[in-house]
């Protein structure tokens, strides 16, 4: 079994057509997990054989353009849904802010050994994260927001602030969804230098490049944790 993690900022019209199909072409296939569409693009996370799910992503590419998208593929004991989910939500990932500037993003993707580098060469770290992921585990130096939920993001204006905004800062979330607003919502602070952590921990976890992260990672499905060698 296997674990599918993806999302695609894209604008999508006809959302109940599109879910529709969406819905139709997972289940023929037996996918379980929760699939989140709305006008700013599509958020994925699915589970089942990895022969079905990459039909399935082949299936879901004919009615979403999924071109250069980064697919986390995560081997699981078992699978990590119960049912399929397929909604139509006002976000992908939930932040309620409207940014100022839509295409304005300096937001820079990073692999993990090039994360790795730039951790060794004396960036601030944030963790966009909440409180409780970060307990299990984190980047070693990664700065705790103490978040309750990612919406509480927009509530640490003071705390983001009091750091440097003209030095390299290094973004990372657990597959790179919530980065993607965060980054730019620190551009919107005055932050002039974003990297983000290409596929989260996630990918960085799954290319072994795991020895400056200390812990666990938790994710929002059956498996609970992604145990790190570390």
């Amino acid at each position: 079994m296997f674990v599918y993690n993806l999302y695609k900022f894209i604008d999508i019209s006809n959302l109940n057509t599109i879910r529709d199909k969406i819905f139709r072409c997972l289940d023929k296939l037996d996918i379980k997990g929760t699939v989140l569409i709305s006008k700013e693009g599509i958020n994925i996370n699915i589970s089942q054989e990895y022969e079905l799910l990459e039909k399935a992503i082949e299936n879901i590419s004919k009615v979403i353009e999924l071109d250069d998208v980064h697919i986390n593929r995560t081997e699981s004991n078992g699978i990590a849904f119960q049912k399929l989910k397929v909604k139509i939500k006002a976000e992908i990932i939930k932040f309620n802010y409207e940014f100022k500037y839509k295409n304005k993003n300096k937001l820079q993707t990073v692999t993990p050994d090039t994360w790795n580098k730039l951790l060794n060469n004396h960036v601030q770290i944030i963790d966009m994260r909440n409180d409780f992921e970060y307990s299990l585990g984190t980047f070693k130096n990664a700065i705790n927001l103490r978040l309750k939920n990612f919406t509480d993001l927009k509530n640490r204006v003071d705390e983001l602030d009091k750091l440097d905004k003209n030095k390299k800062t290094a973004i990372f979330c657990t597959g790179g969804i919530r980065c993607e607003k965060a980054g730019k919502y620190l551009n919107e602070l005055g932050f002039s230098d974003v990297y983000q952590l290409g596929g989260g921990i996630i990918n960085y976890l799954n290319n072994k490049q795991d020895y400056l992260w200390k812990g666990d990672c938790f994710v929002f499905d059956d498996r609970i944790l992604l145990k790190s060698d570390s």
